[in-house]
C-alpha cells in the first residue's frame, strides 16, 4: 500500500498531481484549505486516512457530509483535534469502514448511523456534550466500541443488543474527564455476545438492572462508579466472571446482597470502595475465588469472618480490623497476603500452610504475629508505613529470604528494632526504604552473604565494602558511624589508614581525591623518616603508574631492589590503584610511598637526558615541545617516544595532558599515562587518571547541528572543582591554541587571576583586543555558506550556543588590560552579546569598536562616554530601530549598519519584508562627513 504525509507546507506542490498510487494518507493540517474536493481530486483512491490537527481553535475545518461524500472508498478513518459533525451523514457513505477514531464528535444523537455498517469491526468516539444515542441493526459487524463522554454529556441511550459486540468500554475519559455533570442512561441494552465492559460514571448513574442481559460469561467486568446505587440483579444471569471489578467512590447505600448471586465462577474480584456498607453474603460461599481485593472503610464488611474462599490464591484486604481475618484460616491456598490498616496486630492471626509473600501496609503491633514467626513458607516480607515495636524471633521462619521495610511518611513510622532479622537463618536481601542520617549497629549483625540496601545509597555501598573486609566489627561501627554523616566528599574527616586501605582494595572511587591525597602525606612523612633509593627494597602493591621495565631499570642504576614478596625484607611499599591483601600491610614497619616520590627519586638519582642540564637539552626540549603543539597526532606519537627514553620536565605537563584528554587512541593515552605517572601536583595527578575525556566534543551532533566549543566548555566547567581552577584555566588555554576555541571558558570567568590576564592580553593584535578571537565562534562558520551566515544572524545562540550550555555566555572584560596594554580598538564581534559586556567603560578611549553579529537590540546611554570613537560596526545585529545614543557621537568618521536588523530564517534578506534600518536625518546632519554603509 502506497503511503504518503501531506503537511500545510507541501500541500499546494502536492496538489497540482493526481496521486492514483496513494491508499494511506497522513495529514496534518492547520489551514483550511485545501477543500475536501480539491483532496479528493488529488488523491482519489485512498482507502485509509489519519488527520492532525495543530492550528487555533478559530480556524478548525470540520469532518462532516461533505468529507464522506468525497471519500466514499474509505475503510479506515482516524481523526486528532478536528471536530466531526455528523448531521445529514448517509450510511452509504461509510460502508466500506473497517475502523473509525473520532477524538471530538459533537453530535452523538447521530451515533446510530455507524450501527449497521455490515464491516465496521472497529469504533472508537469521543462524544462533546448533547445527548448519546446509538442504535445498531442486525448487519452490524461491530466488534469493538468505545465512546467517551466529554463537555456535558446529558444522556445515554444506546441499544447495541442486535449487534455482535465483543468489547465495550464507555463513559469518562479517566483523569482527563471533563463531563461535569450527572449523565441520564435512557436506555442501555447490551448483546449476548459482549465478553469486555468497561464502564465509567462519576456523577450519581441511575444504573439499569440486568445491566449485563443474557450474557452467561465474559471475561472482563470493570466498573468505576461515583455515588452509585447499584441495582440488586446488576449482572443479570452472568454466571462467570475472569476478572471483576467494581469501583465506587464516595458514601454509597449498602451493596445489594444478591449483587452476585448468580455467580458461579469468578478469577479476580476487585471491590474498590470508599464507605460502603456490605456483608460477608455478598459473597456465595464457596466462590472458586483466586484473587480478591478489597478496600472500604474499617469495620463497613460486617460479619467478615463468615466468608469461605476455599480457593484464594491472592488477597489484598484493606479495610478489616484486626477482629475480622479470623476467616483466612478457610483459604489455606493463599500464597500471597496483603494487609492494610490493622490497628493492632492480633495475637490469634491464623496459620497459612500456603504462604509466601505477606505485606503489611499502615499497620500496628507489638510484633508480628506469632503464626507469621513460626512460618517455614513465608519467603518474603514487607511493610510499608507499620509501627512495629520490633519484629521478634524469626529463627522458624527458615524459608524467609527477602525482608522491605519501609517507614512511613510521618515522624512517629519508624523502623522496627533491626535485631531480630540477624535471628533469620535463610536470609538473602534486605531493603530498608529510609535514610540513615545515623547508621544502625544491628546491621553489622546480619549475615555477610545478605544483600542489604538502604538510604544513602552511598553509605549502603560503603557499608557492603566495609562488612566483607577484615576490619573488626569495632573498626567497621567506628568507620560507618562517621561515613552517616558525610554527604559529599569533601566532608570526610582525617581516617585511619585501615580505611583508605579498604576502599582502595574495593575500587571504590567516591573518595579517590582523599585516598591520593592521604597517600602523598604518607609518603612524604616516609621520605623525610627514611628516604628511599640505594639499599631500599620495594614491593608494589597494586597498580602503578611506572613502567615495570623502567623501574627494573632504575633500581640497577640507583642500586634499590623489587621483591615479589611483602616479606621482612621489604622498606618501602609502593601503593598503586586497586591493590590487594591490603588488610596484611604491616605500616608499623613499611614506609608508604607513590609514584611520585619514586619520580623525584629517579629524577634526581638518575636523571634522563631531557632532565640533565637544560643547556644541552634545550634545543632537543624545543624540537618536543614543538611536536607536541602540531596537529598531527603522528608528530605526537613520536614525541612521546622520544620523552619515554629522554624524560618528562615540567613544561610539558600541559602539552601531554591535552594530548591525553583528546585523543581517541586508548593505546596512546595509556603511553602517555605512564609518562605522566607521579608528575605535578595532586589535582593533576587526579585529572590524569581520571576517565574525563574531550576527543568527542566537537563536531557535528547526530541531527547535523554544529556543537562548537559549547560540549567541551560545559564538561570543563563540570570538572572545575576536581582538577581546580589553574589546571582547567591552563587545558582551556592549550586546547585554544590546538583548536581555535574552548577559551569561552576563561573569558567567561568573574574573578580576575594573573593567569587569566596573561590569557587575555595574548589577545591583543597591535592596538587591538581581538575579543572575538578569543570568542572562537567564528569556526562555526568558517566553512559555512551564505545559509550557515543568515541562520547565525537570525538566532546566534542556536547557532553557537549549542543546547544552552553557555548559559548567557557573558565574558567580562577586565580593567587592568587597558593599564598594561595599548588598545585603540575593540573587536566584539560575534560574541554572543545581547547587552554590552561588564568592563566597557575601562575602554572609553578607542577608537574604534565592532559589535557586529551580535543579537543587540539596543545601545547603552554609556556610549555616549566614548568621546574618541571614529570607527562603530553594527552589522548583522537586531536592532528595530536606529539607536538614540548615536544622536550623541559627534566624531563618527565609519558607521557600519548593514543588516543590522535581523533576519527571518525562512524568508531571508530578499523578502520584501525585510526591513533595513533607516538612518534619521538629524545623525546625517550631525556627521555629515561620516561614511555610512546601508543596505
Amino acid at each position: 500500500m502506497s503511503h504518503f504525509e501531506l503537511d500545510d507546507f507541501n500541500a499546494e506542490e502536492c496538489l497540482e498531481k493526481v496521486h492514483a498510487s496513494v491508499l494511506s494518507l497522513e495529514y496534518d493540517c492547520c489551514d483550511e484549505r485545501p477543500s475536501w474536493a480539491e483532496l479528493a481530486k488529488a488523491f482519489p483512491n485512498l482507502k485509509e486516512f489519519s488527520f492532525s490537527y495543530f492550528g487555533s481553535d478559530s480556524k478548525k475545518r470540520r469532518i462532516e457530509t461533505e468529507f464522506f461524500r468525497r471519500f466514499p472508498d474509505l475503510t479506515r478513518l482516524k481523526v486528532d483535534e478536528l471536530t466531526v459533525d455528523l448531521t445529514g451523514v448517509e450510511p452509504e457513505h461509510l460502508n466500506h469502514l473497517t475502523s473509525v477514531n473520532f477524538d471530538k464528535c459533537i453530535n452523538g444523537q447521530y451515533l446510530s448511523v455507524f450501527g449497521n455498517l455490515p464491516v465496521l469491526e472497529t469504533l472508537e468516539v469521543k462524544v462533546s456534550g448533547g445527548d448519546v444515542v446509538f442504535k445498531t441493526g442486525t448487519e452490524s459487524g461491530l466488534k469493538n466500541l468505545k465512546l467517551q463522554l466529554i463537555n456535558n454529556v446529558r444522556s445515554i441511550d444506546c441499544d447495541l443488543a442486535a449487534s455482535s459486540l465483543a468489547k465495550l468500554e464507555l463513559g469518562e475519559s479517566g483523569y482527563q474527564n471533563d463531563n461535569q455533570g450527572a449523565v441520564d442512561i435512557k436506555a442501555l441494552s447490551l448483546p449476548a455476545t459482549l465478553n469486555e465492559l468497561k464502564l465509567a460514571l462519576t456523577h450519581e448513574p441511575n444504573l439499569p438492572d440486568n445491566l449485563l442481559g443474557d450474557n452467561p460469561e465474559l471475561e472482563l467486568v470493570h466498573m468505576t462508579l461515583g455515588n452509585a446505587t447499584l441495582p440488586p440483579k446488576l449482572l443479570g444471569d452472568v454466571q462467570s466472571i475472569d476478572k471483576l471489578t467494581i469501583a465506587l467512590r464516595g458514601e454509597t447505600p449498602p451493596l445489594p446482597e444478591t449483587l452476585f448471586a448468580n455467580l458461579k465462577r469468578v478469577d479476580d474480584l476487585k471491590l474498590e470502595l470508599e464507605y460502603t456498607p456490605c456483608s460477608a453474603a455478598l459473597l456465595p460461599a464457596g466462590l472458586p475465588l483466586k484473587v480478591f481485593h478489597y478496600r472500604n472503610a474499617s469495620g463497613l464488611m460486617t460479619d467478615a469472618n463468615e466468608l469461605r474462599l476455599p480457593e484464594l490464591d491472592e488477597a489484598w484486604l484493606d479495610g478489616f480490623d484486626d477482629e475480622q481475618l479470623a476467616w483466612l484460616e478457610h483459604s489455606p491456598k493463599i500464597t500471597y497476603l496483603n494487609i492494610a490498616g490493622i490497628k493492632e496486630m492480633p495475637d490469634d492471626f491464623p496459620f497459612l500452610p500456603a504462604l509466601e509473600y505477606f505485606i503489611l501496609r499502615s499497620c500496628r503491633g507489638q510484633s508480628l504475629p506469632a503464626s507469621i514467626r513460626s512460618n517455614p513458607f513465608v519467603t518474603h516480607y514487607s511493610h510499608w508505613g507499620v509501627q512495629l515495636e520490633k519484629l521478634g524471633d524469626l529463627s522458624a521462619m527458615t524459608g524467609l529470604k527477602n525482608v522491605r521495610l519501609v517507614p512511613g511518611e510521618h515522624t512517629q513510622n519508624k523502623l522496627p528494632e533491626l535485631d531480630d532479622l540477624a535471628s533469620a537463618p535463610a536470609l538473602k536481601e534486605v531493603e530498608l526504604r529510609v535514610s540513615m542520617e545515623s547508621f544502625e549497629p544491628a546491621l553489622l549483625k546480619l549475615p555477610i552473604a545478605a544483600q542489604i540496601e538502604f538510604y544513602p545509597e552511598t553509605l549502603a555501598k560503603e557499608f557492603q565494602i566495609l562488612r566483607t573486609s577484615r576490619l573488626s566489627e569495632d573498626q567497621m561501627l567506628e568507620l560507618l558511624t562517621i561515613l552517616a554523616n558525610v554527604n559529599k566528599p569533601a566532608q570526610l574527616p582525617t581516617m585511619p589508614a585501615a580505611f583508605h586501605l579498604t576502599m582502595m582494595e574495593a575500587k571504590y572511587n567516591r573518595f579517590k581525591a582523599q585516598h591520593k591525597s592521604w597517600l602523598r602525606e604518607q609518603a612524604k612523612v616516609s621520605e623525610l623518616q627514611q628516604p628511599f633509593g640505594a639499599g631500599s627494597c620495594l614491593f608494589i602493591a597494586g597498580r602503578s603508574g611506572i613502567k615495570t621495565t623502567e623501574l627494573k631499570v632504575k633500581a640497577a642504576e640507583i642500586g634499590f631492589r623489587i621483591s615479589k614478596k611483602l616479606d621482612n625484607s621489604v622498606t618501602h611499599l609502593l601503593l598503586g590503584s586497586c591493590p590487594k591483601q591490603t588488610a596484611d600491610y604491616d605500616l608499623t614497619s613499611l614506609k608508604l610511598i607513590d609514584d611520585t616520590v619514586l619520580q623525584q627519586c629517579f629524577t634526581t638519582q638518575a636523571p634522563k637526558f631531557l632532565q640533565q642540564d637544560q643547556a644541552s637539552a634545550g634545543g632537543m626540549t624545543d624540537s618536543v615541545l614543538a611536536m607536541l603543539a602540531s596537529p598531527d597526532e603522528g608528530c605526537h606519537k613520536v614525541a612521546v617516544e622520544m620523552l619515554a627514553q629522554g624524560g618528562v620536565t615540567a613544561e610539558m605537563h600541559i602539552p601531554l595532558f591535552l594530548i591525553l584528554k583528546t585523543t581517541a587512541d586508548n593505546a596512546f593515552r595509556k603511553e602517555i599515562k605512564h609518562l605522566l605517572a607521579g608528575q605535578g601536583d595532586e589535582a593533576f595527578l587526579l585529572a590524569v587518571s581520571d576517565r574525563i575525556l574531550f576527543h568527542n566534543v566537537r563536531g557535528l551532533d547526530q541531527y547535523g547541528s554544529h556543537r562548537g566549543q559549547c560540549v567541551m566548555v560545559d564538561k570543563l566547567k563540570k570538572q572545575r572543582k576536581k582538577w581546580g581552577e589553574a589546571l582547567c584555566t591552563a587545558f582551556a588555554k592549550a586546547y585554544y591554541d590546538r583548536f581555535g576555541d574552548g577559551l569561552m571558558y576563561v573569558l567567561m570567568q568573574k574573578e580576575q587571576t594573573p593567569e587569566r590576564l596573561a590569557i587575555l592580553s595574548e589577545l591583543v593584535e597591535d592596538d587591538c583586543l581581538n575579543w572575538r578571537r578569543g570568542a572562537g565562534f567564528d569556526l562555526v562558520l568558517q566553512d559555512g555558506d551564505e545559509k550557515e551566515r543568515l541562520k547565525l544572524h537570525w538566532h546566534p545562540r542556536y547557532k553557537m550556543n549549542y543546547d544552552e550550555l553557555l548559559g548567557a555566555a557573558k565574558t567580562p572584560l577586565p580593567a587592568e588590560l587597558p593599564l598594561r596594554e595599548s588598545i585603540r580598538k575593540l573587536n566584539l564581534g560575534n560574541c554572543l552579546l545581547s547587552t554590552l559586556p561588564t568592563g566597557i567603560d575601562h575602554y572609553q578611549h578607542i577608537s574604534e569598536l565592532s559589535l557586529s553579529f551580535n543579537p543587540l537590540e539596543t545601545l547603552p546611554t554609556s556610549l555616549v562616554n566614548f568621546t574618541q570613537l571614529e570607527s562603530l560596526d553594527l552589522s548583522y545585529c537586531h536592532f528595530r530601530e536606529f539607536p538614540k545614543v548615536l544622536l550623541k557621537l559627534s566624531n563618527l568618521k565609519r558607521l557600519d549598519l548593514r543588516r543590522a536588523c535581523r533576519v527571518d530564517y525562512d524568508s531571508g534578506y530578499d523578502d520584501p519584508s525585510y526591513r533595513s534600518l533607516t538612518v534619521p536625518d538629524a545623525f546625517r546632519a550631525l556627521n555629515p562627513d561620516c561614511e555610512i554603509l546601508e543596505d
